[in-house]
């Protein structure tokens, strides 16, 4: 590698691991995405609730809960903080009204649109750091490394 000028906070940060890099990463892109959603008053699994919301309409709590990858009590809190600020509704199921759907008010579509441009625009400053190639190369190596934790 050539010369880096990347100035270390921890100890640990002078370590060349790949798993260290790919935290190192994630974090100062969430990092990134909090800033930009800050404004609008959202959390990352806000913005993540509402762009799920928006692929899937009608999803119930257990969804959400393997989707965003968090606890019942942690999915009914976000719902219930999402149903205040009226982004959210939740509607009896079709089969069984003791279970609810959920969907987006229209609030709550603006507010995913927005969220969804906001983190466009944190991601932004990665998209153009590799090349198409790179890009491809780094995708096949992060699956690989996912699939086998998987």
């Amino acid at each position: 590698m050539g010369e880096d000028n990347h100035i270390t906070r921890f100890p640990w940060e002078q370590e060349d691991s790949s798993t260290l890099l790919i935290k190192l990463a994630f974090t100062n892109i969430r990092r990134e995405i909090e800033t930009s959603l800050r404004p609008l008053g959202l959390t990352p699994q806000q913005s993540q609730s509402l762009h799920l919301l928006t692929m899937k309409p009608g999803v119930m709590n257990a969804d959400l809960e393997k989707l965003l990858f968090i606890d019942k009590s942690s999915v009914t809190s976000l719902i219930n903080g999402m149903v205040k600020r009226g982004w959210v509704i939740r509607r009896a199921h079709d089969s069984d009204a003791r279970m609810k759907r959920i969907y987006l008010t229209e609030q709550g579509v603006e507010m995913s649109l927005k969220a969804s441009n906001a983190v466009a625009q944190a991601k932004e400053k990665s998209d153009h750091l590799l090349t198409k190639e790179e890009a491809a190369h780094l995708h096949v190596l992060l699956r690989k490394i996912i699939k086998a934790y998987e």
